[in-house]
């Protein structure tokens, strides 16, 4: 697939993206596990990387032989309480929001709950810069469906192929992919070669830059 000349917008990931949140996002889920006297491993971790918080809650129900609804409610008061704490934008995000607004529309297309992101999106002093947020919560499916970027193309009123996806994780390639747009990725965790058409080292690589100069 050919990147867009001219890229007419750009949709972004959040969480691990824009602000480095996933430190939060751990330590909350570490915490589910030693408070049922069980340690975390890298698997869950990679596992939970990216992933819906419901889907994330479902899996812990499964392994703590609890209801996923009483899951889903001690994960979203835990990472409520972490992002409070810490959730500081990634290194470059404000300077490149910053330089593509008035000049190329963009958007977040998060599978984080609106209420979580709103918490993050302030902490990290990001929320001013960003006009068009798309949650999870928001449409039919999360990601690694492709319902978050359909919206938000649709909200930018860009089709699918005049926009590129930057991503962080597996799962929201899959989505941005999915839903049918050039997706380059900078990853948090594992990934193979067939995630993302291109690859970039940060928010502030030249590469990715010079896509939306």
């Amino acid at each position: 697939m050919q990147r867009p000349d001219p890229i007419r917008a750009v949709v972004f990931d959040f969480d691990g993206l824009l602000a480095d949140t996933e430190r939060a996002w751990e330590l909350a889920q570490a915490a589910m596990f030693t408070s049922r006297g069980l340690v975390i491993g890298d698997t869950d971790r990679d596992l939970f990387l990216g992933t819906a918080v419901a889907d994330t809650a479902t899996i812990m129900a499964a392994r703590f032989n609890e209801p996923q609804p009483d899951v889903l409610a001690d994960l979203t008061q835990r990472a409520k309480d972490e992002l409070h704490r810490n959730a500081p934008a990634m290194p470059g995000a404000a300077e490149l929001l910053a330089g593509l607004r008035g000049r190329l529309p963009f958007a977040v297309a998060s599978n984080t709950p609106r209420e979580l992101l709103d918490i993050a999106l302030h902490g990290s002093g990001l929320a001013p810069l960003i006009e068009v947020v798309v949650s999870a919560d928001q449409v039919p499916n999360p990601k690694p469906a492709p319902d978050v970027y359909l919206q938000a193309c649709a909200l930018l009123g860009v089709e699918v192929s005049e926009a590129i996806a930057v991503e962080d994780s597996r799962p929201g390639t899959a989505a941005a992919r999915a839903a049918g747009l050039w997706v380059a990725m900078i990853p948090s965790g594992a990934s193979e070669p067939s995630d993302a058409h291109a690859f970039v080292h940060s928010l502030r690589d030249p590469e990715l830059l010079g896509w939306l100069a």
